[in-house]
Formats: C-alpha cells, structure tokens, sequence
C-alpha cells in the first residue's frame, strides 16, 4: 500500500542491535535517519558508513557526515539498495536472455538547532526507484528531543518524529504514497559513570501501511581504559516477530578506540533469513 519501502530500512549497526529503539537515544551520526532533532547532541564533525549483508544478492549500505556549526548542525546522508541481477522474462513467461538491476537511492539533507529547551530538527529528502522505469519522490522529516527531564536523578530523554511527509511516486501511471510513519521514543539512563553507562530505550511507530509496532533496547558500554570502550546491545521489534525463528529479537557488540567505532548487529528474519549489519564511525 506505499512505495519506497527501503525508507524503513533502518541504518547503522547500533541502532539496529537495539531493535530500532533509537528515536528517544539519537545522539550519534545515524540521527539523520532516525531523528534529525537529535543531531543537537553532536559536538564533533562525525562519519558513518554502514554495508548489511542481506538475503541473496541484495545489498543494503549507508554513508553520512555530521558537521555542528555555531547556527546549528547540519547533515548529509545517502541510503544504496541494491536487488541484484534479476534475469528479465516476456510476457510469456520465458527468459528473454537480459537481465536487469533494481535499485532504490534516498539522499538527505538534515538541520538542527535548539528552540528553548527542545532539540528540533528537519530532513529534505530525494528518493528514486528504479525497476526498469524509474520513479522520483521528495519528502521531509519533523523531529524533536526533549532531554530536560529526570527520573530518580537519572536523565530521561523523549524524542518525537514524523518520517516521510511527501510527494507519491509514480511508475509510469501507477502512483503510491511513501511509507509516512510518527514515532515516539524514551531512552533512560539506568547506569551512568566514569566508567559504566547502561541505556535503556523505547518506541511506538505507527505507519500509514501497517499495523501499530513496538521496540524495545538496551546497551551497556563499559570503559576498559581512557581510548577504549566495549558495549553489548540487544533489543526487541515486534514488526519483525511474526517471521518466525527467534521472533523479532535482535544483538550486537561495539567497540569504540579513541576517535573510531566499529558496530555489528544480528538480524534474524525466520524462515527468509539472517542479516547481518557492520557499522564504521569516526569523529574528528
């Protein structure tokens, strides 16, 4: 019922390990996707390049550059889906000797700043899909990240976003509506020292195109020495737990050495499949 379905492909390692909880946590690069208020919490220019090794042939990768100035942070992110080689058929139903090579691209331009004491941040994104004819679409995403509130002396952070507001895209004569969606997000801050954070967060998504879903993540990040840390993640995404086998869970590891971080996550989809997400960050 929407086009454009690699909208809701998420992006970077971490992100994904903690089940897609990530609207209320957004304090890395990849705010880009998933909340572009949360940019406000970026002090360094930033890198993020992610590839997913996903079922068959496809292939699914992710780059973008986080730059703060003193009028607010801006971001660039690119989104490559790619299907593989599909060999072409007639209208018979018989190989025709061809083969074709669909693809989805998505490029945005984000911008954030604070308005009194909420983070608020916007997307201007351009999709194209191709199949064999190509089809075009721009929308925006709305964000916001309230990071003001505590709970029994620990931060609580609230994070708000509406994704993909925008034009339909059109295959020849056919037109679909993107995949617009709201997200509302918490991450709570259960452990925060020199040297052990554990993060917990939260999410409700409610697409245009499918039924309410709910996420569920967590992260412990311990520091083994003044460059060096590890974090463990898991999470819990409903909107995957119906594909059967390990129903909707998800897991990573991160390891971050001085200005460099490298993340994994595991993605089990039942009987299609597993995937596997690995994460490059640097900060300088």
């Amino acid at each position: 019922t929407s086009a454009a379905q690699v909208l809701k492909l998420g992006t970077g390692a971490r992100a994904t390990a903690m089940g897609d909880a990530f609207t209320g946590v957004s304090d890395d690069a990849t705010a880009v996707y998933w909340n572009p208020a949360g940019l406000n919490q970026i002090e360094n220019k930033s890198v993020s390049i992610m590839h997913a090794l996903w079922f068959e042939d496809i292939s699914y990768n992710w780059v973008c550059y986080v730059h703060p100035t003193d009028v607010g942070v801006f971001g660039l992110g690119i989104q490559y889906f790619s299907y593989g080689d599909i060999k072409e058929m007639n209208t018979d139903g018989f190989e025709t000797g061809k083969s074709f090579n669909p693809k989805d691209l998505v490029g945005t331009i984000s911008y954030a700043r604070k308005v009194a004491s909420i983070s608020v941040g916007m997307n201007v994104k351009y999709i194209s899909s191709k199949i064999k004819e190509q089809a075009n679409a721009f929308a925006v995403d709305i964000g916001g990240v309230y990071d003001k509130l505590e709970v029994k002396g620990k931060k609580l952070k609230l994070g708000l976003v509406v994704q993909n507001l925008g034009t339909k895209m059109k295959f020849v004569s056919v037109e679909d509506p993107l995949p617009m969606n709201i997200k509302l997000g918490a991450a709570y801050n259960l452990i925060s020292s020199s040297l052990r954070r554990l993060i917990t967060s939260f999410d409700i998504t409610a697409p245009i195109d499918n039924e309410i879903n709910f996420a569920l993540g967590t992260e412990y990040n311990h520091k083994l020495s003044d460059i060096m840390n590890t974090s463990i993640r898991v999470g819990y995404n409903t909107k995957t737990s119906k594909t059967g086998g390990l129903n909707g869970l998800t897991a990573g590891f991160g390891i971050e050495f001085n200005r460099f971080d490298i993340s994994y996550a595991f993605v089990p989809y039942g009987d299609l499949g597993n995937t596997h997400r690995i994460s490059f960050d640097v900060k300088f």
